[in-house]
């Protein structure tokens, strides 16, 4: 008798499983998002979450768990129950983290599913207007003829405003100085300050200072030009690769059933249509994607490959 009873219950348990899928989701989601609430990141974590709420007709549920450049965040969800009922709401650093820690504590690869690419936005670098250079080569051959001169400033170590001017010290073969500080804010103000040279940051959030002119553009950190700033240079005009985009995406435990990640996956795309979602997102210069689950695991592995070259060649360390 052990053995039919055995075929039974395995036979009940994968009947739950599956009708638990079928049903899903039949409880609120939880988005963890790796930021502080109030930011442009939360913003918009919240938006989607709007959105999601709509299409799944169950709450999504935004948590904050910033800390450790979203360490912690990352780490709750891969050690957090696979069911369905958990993501990972993440950027840039998603693909910085596994290399700028000595012990991340978790394998980026192994342990977290890709859902959907969500958004990518510009990101531009700007400096003072009381420095003499006008242009974006004006300022690197500014840079190139004093070498250790200038400074930089980044809102954090190992984070995408540090890795993109490393990036770009190596392809124009700057020598600056780095200056981390403790967030986007007080990087803008050591800017306005003349105690840095040069920033980089999400376009939204430096438009209104260079509308103001208490910042001068030089260029946009990317493969095209913005249509708010067509004047400014991309990059890749100058230094084709380089080319570092800001950008949103989604993620759950691996274990996950792949059912309910292609059910989320889906809701995204459709809550990315909603015209008012995608116009709250056109507002904060935001560029809406809803791709594939296949489409984020070749985007990613790109900027995995990225950051960890940039990484390791300018030796870039963080503590927890």
């Amino acid at each position: 008798m052990r053995f039919p009873l055995m075929f039974a219950l395995a036979a009940t348990l994968s009947a739950t499983t599956a009708t638990a899928q079928e049903n899903w989701p039949n409880r609120p989601v939880r988005m963890v998002v790796t930021s502080a609430a109030g930011g442009g990141f939360d913003l918009m974590a919240r938006i989607l979450a709007d959105g999601l709420s709509q299409q799944l007709k169950q709450n999504v549920i935004v948590e904050n768990l910033a800390g450790a450049g979203g360490l912690r965040a990352v780490r709750t969800v891969v050690r957090g129950d696979a069911d369905g009922y958990t993501f990972l709401f993440n950027g840039p650093q998603h693909a910085s983290l596994p290399y700028a820690y000595k012990d991340p504590g978790y394998d980026v690869k192994a342990d977290l599913a890709s859902v959907s690419l969500v958004a990518q936005y510009p990101m531009v670098l700007v400096t003072s207007p009381k420095v003499p250079a006008k242009t974006f080569a004006e300022f690197i051959a500014m840079v190139k003829a004093a070498p250790g001169k200038y400074n930089y400033g980044s809102s954090g170590l190992g984070g995408a405003s540090h890795i993109a001017i490393e990036a770009l010290k190596h392809y124009a073969g700057l020598d600056m100085v780095h200056v981390p500080f403790r967030g986007s804010g007080e990087t803008t103000a050591a800017l306005f300050g003349g105690q840095i040279d040069l920033v980089t940051d999400g376009l939204a959030a430096q438009l209104g200072n260079i509308k103001e002119e208490r910042v001068r553009p030089l260029a946009i950190v990317g493969e095209k030009r913005s249509s708010v700033l067509p004047d400014v240079t991309a990059t890749t005009e100058t230094y084709p690769g380089l080319s570092f985009p800001l950008w949103v995406a989604v993620f759950a435990p691996a274990k996950t059933p792949v059912a309910i990640v292609d059910k989320m996956n889906g809701a995204i795309a459709d809550a990315l249509k909603m015209p008012a979602i995608k116009r709250r997102y056109e507002e904060l210069l935001v560029e809406t994607v809803g791709s594939s689950r296949a489409e984020l695991d070749t985007f990613l592995e790109k900027q995995l490959a990225f950051n960890k070259d940039v990484i390791e060649r300018a030796n870039i360390k963080v503590g927890e």
